[in-house]
Protein backbone atom coordinates (compact mmCIF):
# COMPACT_ATOMS: atom_id res chain seq x y z
CA UNK A 1 0.00 0.00 0.00
CA UNK A 2 1.31 3.46 -0.84
CA UNK A 3 1.88 6.06 1.87
CA UNK A 4 -0.65 8.38 0.15
CA UNK A 5 -3.58 6.08 0.95
CA UNK A 6 -4.42 7.54 4.39
CA UNK A 7 -4.36 11.09 2.98
CA UNK A 8 -6.78 10.20 0.18
CA UNK A 9 -9.03 8.41 2.65
CA UNK A 10 -9.06 11.41 4.95
CA UNK A 11 -9.97 13.73 2.06
CA UNK A 12 -12.73 11.38 0.97
CA UNK A 13 -14.14 11.26 4.49
CA UNK A 14 -13.97 15.02 4.75
CA UNK A 15 -15.90 15.38 1.46
CA UNK A 16 -18.50 12.92 2.67
CA UNK A 17 -19.04 14.90 5.83
CA UNK A 18 -19.59 18.08 3.85
CA UNK A 19 -22.19 16.39 1.64
CA UNK A 20 -23.91 14.84 4.64
CA UNK A 21 -24.45 18.10 6.49
CA UNK A 22 -28.07 18.82 7.32
CA UNK A 23 -29.67 21.32 4.94
CA UNK A 24 -30.24 24.88 6.07
CA UNK A 25 -33.60 24.92 7.81
CA UNK A 26 -36.49 26.30 5.79
CA UNK A 27 -38.31 29.41 6.86
CA UNK A 28 -41.23 28.82 9.23
CA UNK A 29 -43.67 30.12 6.61
CA UNK A 30 -42.48 27.55 4.09
CA UNK A 31 -42.81 24.74 6.65
CA UNK A 32 -46.32 25.89 7.55
CA UNK A 33 -47.28 26.08 3.86
CA UNK A 34 -45.90 22.57 3.27
CA UNK A 35 -47.73 21.18 6.32
CA UNK A 36 -51.01 22.77 5.19
CA UNK A 37 -50.57 21.33 1.68
CA UNK A 38 -49.84 17.86 3.04
CA UNK A 39 -52.87 18.01 5.37
CA UNK A 40 -55.09 19.03 2.44
CA UNK A 41 -53.80 16.12 0.35
CA UNK A 42 -54.42 13.64 3.19
CA UNK A 43 -57.96 15.02 3.63
CA UNK A 44 -58.56 14.53 -0.11
CA UNK A 45 -57.17 10.98 -0.02
CA UNK A 46 -58.85 9.56 3.09
CA UNK A 47 -61.41 12.09 4.27
CA UNK A 48 -63.29 12.94 1.09
CA UNK A 49 -62.02 16.54 1.07
CA UNK A 50 -61.51 18.68 -2.02
CA UNK A 51 -58.46 18.01 -4.20
CA UNK A 52 -55.78 20.64 -3.50
CA UNK A 53 -54.41 22.73 -6.35
CA UNK A 54 -51.53 21.31 -8.33
CA UNK A 55 -52.80 17.71 -8.24
CA UNK A 56 -54.62 15.77 -10.95
CA UNK A 57 -58.16 15.23 -9.59
CA UNK A 58 -58.56 11.94 -11.46
CA UNK A 59 -55.41 10.46 -9.99
CA UNK A 60 -56.24 11.66 -6.48
CA UNK A 61 -59.72 10.08 -6.76
CA UNK A 62 -58.22 6.83 -8.07
CA UNK A 63 -55.73 6.74 -5.18
CA UNK A 64 -58.48 7.57 -2.71
CA UNK A 65 -60.59 4.69 -4.03
CA UNK A 66 -57.63 2.31 -3.84
CA UNK A 67 -56.98 3.34 -0.23
CA UNK A 68 -60.66 2.85 0.67
CA UNK A 69 -60.64 -0.64 -0.89
CA UNK A 70 -57.47 -1.48 1.03
CA UNK A 71 -59.18 -0.27 4.20
CA UNK A 72 -62.18 -2.51 3.38
CA UNK A 73 -59.88 -5.53 2.95
CA UNK A 74 -58.26 -4.83 6.33
CA UNK A 75 -61.66 -4.60 8.02
CA UNK A 76 -62.80 -7.80 6.29
CA UNK A 77 -59.70 -9.54 7.65
CA UNK A 78 -60.38 -8.27 11.19
CA UNK A 79 -64.15 -8.96 10.95
CA UNK A 80 -64.51 -12.28 9.06
CA UNK A 81 -68.08 -13.04 10.20
CA UNK A 82 -69.31 -9.59 9.16
CA UNK A 83 -67.61 -9.90 5.76
CA UNK A 84 -68.99 -13.44 5.25
CA UNK A 85 -72.53 -12.49 6.26
CA UNK A 86 -72.64 -9.45 3.98
CA UNK A 87 -70.95 -11.39 1.17
CA UNK A 88 -70.60 -9.47 -2.09
CA UNK A 89 -72.29 -6.42 -0.53
CA UNK A 90 -69.52 -5.98 2.05
CA UNK A 91 -67.14 -3.90 -0.07
CA UNK A 92 -69.89 -1.66 -1.45
CA UNK A 93 -71.44 -1.14 1.98
CA UNK A 94 -68.05 -0.38 3.51
CA UNK A 95 -67.05 2.02 0.73
CA UNK A 96 -70.34 3.89 1.22
CA UNK A 97 -69.65 4.04 4.96
CA UNK A 98 -66.00 5.09 4.51
CA UNK A 99 -66.75 7.91 2.04
CA UNK A 100 -65.96 11.10 3.91
CA UNK A 101 -64.90 9.28 7.08
CA UNK A 102 -61.20 9.06 7.82
CA UNK A 103 -59.99 5.89 9.53
CA UNK A 104 -59.99 6.06 13.34
CA UNK A 105 -56.86 7.52 14.90
CA UNK A 106 -56.50 4.50 17.21
CA UNK A 107 -57.52 0.87 17.07
CA UNK A 108 -56.84 0.14 13.40
CA UNK A 109 -59.12 -2.22 11.48
CA UNK A 110 -60.83 -3.46 14.65
CA UNK A 111 -61.98 0.06 15.58
CA UNK A 112 -62.86 0.86 11.96
CA UNK A 113 -64.94 -2.31 11.71
CA UNK A 114 -66.62 -1.58 15.04
CA UNK A 115 -67.71 1.85 13.82
CA UNK A 116 -68.94 0.26 10.56
CA UNK A 117 -70.83 -2.46 12.49
CA UNK A 118 -72.36 0.20 14.77
CA UNK A 119 -73.58 2.05 11.69
CA UNK A 120 -75.13 -1.13 10.28
CA UNK A 121 -76.73 -1.94 13.65
CA UNK A 122 -78.19 1.58 13.81
CA UNK A 123 -79.91 0.93 10.47
CA UNK A 124 -81.02 -2.57 11.55
CA UNK A 125 -78.79 -4.25 8.94
CA UNK A 126 -76.27 -6.04 11.19
CA UNK A 127 -76.50 -9.82 10.59
CA UNK A 128 -76.77 -12.25 13.51
CA UNK A 129 -73.25 -13.70 13.64
CA UNK A 130 -71.78 -10.24 13.09
CA UNK A 131 -73.58 -9.16 16.28
CA UNK A 132 -71.45 -11.64 18.19
CA UNK A 133 -68.32 -10.27 16.54
CA UNK A 134 -69.40 -6.76 17.48
CA UNK A 135 -70.01 -7.85 21.06
CA UNK A 136 -66.55 -9.44 21.25
CA UNK A 137 -64.92 -6.34 19.76
CA UNK A 138 -66.69 -4.09 22.27
CA UNK A 139 -65.56 -6.34 25.12
CA UNK A 140 -62.00 -6.36 23.79
CA UNK A 141 -61.84 -2.56 23.45
CA UNK A 142 -63.59 -1.87 26.75
CA UNK A 143 -61.38 -0.27 29.41
CA UNK A 144 -63.61 -1.69 32.14
CA UNK A 145 -62.08 -4.61 34.08
CA UNK A 146 -65.52 -6.23 34.54
CA UNK A 147 -68.12 -6.49 31.79
CA UNK A 148 -71.28 -8.44 31.02
CA UNK A 149 -72.98 -8.24 27.63
CA UNK A 150 -75.39 -10.37 25.60
CA UNK A 151 -76.87 -10.52 22.11
CA UNK A 152 -79.05 -12.73 19.95
CA UNK A 153 -77.32 -14.46 17.06
CA UNK A 154 -78.10 -17.03 14.46
CA UNK A 155 -79.00 -19.07 12.53
CA UNK A 156 -79.28 -21.30 14.47
CA UNK A 157 -80.83 -18.89 16.91
CA UNK A 158 -78.90 -18.55 20.13
CA UNK A 159 -78.18 -16.19 23.00
CA UNK A 160 -74.51 -15.25 23.31
CA UNK A 161 -73.26 -13.91 26.63
CA UNK A 162 -69.81 -12.38 27.14
CA UNK A 163 -68.37 -12.06 30.63
CA UNK A 164 -65.12 -10.34 31.58
CA UNK A 165 -63.73 -10.59 35.09
CA UNK A 166 -60.30 -9.70 36.47
CA UNK A 167 -58.11 -12.79 36.59
CA UNK A 168 -60.59 -14.78 34.48
CA UNK A 169 -60.37 -12.83 31.24
CA UNK A 170 -63.10 -12.84 28.58
CA UNK A 171 -65.46 -15.80 28.56
CA UNK A 172 -68.14 -16.50 25.99
CA UNK A 173 -71.27 -18.62 26.50
CA UNK A 174 -73.62 -19.59 23.68
CA UNK A 175 -77.10 -20.84 24.65
CA UNK A 176 -79.25 -22.40 21.90
CA UNK A 177 -82.81 -21.10 21.66
CA UNK A 178 -85.10 -23.89 20.49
Amino acid sequence: MSPRWPTKLRRHRRRRRRRGRPPVSAAPEARDRLAAGQAALVRALVGGGPVPGGFDPGRVRATSTALARKRAREVARAWPALAAELGEDFTGEFLAYAAGRPPPARGGALADGLAFADGLAGRGRLPGNARVERLLARAHRSPSPARLAATLAGPPRRLVVILRLPGLGDRCLSLPLG
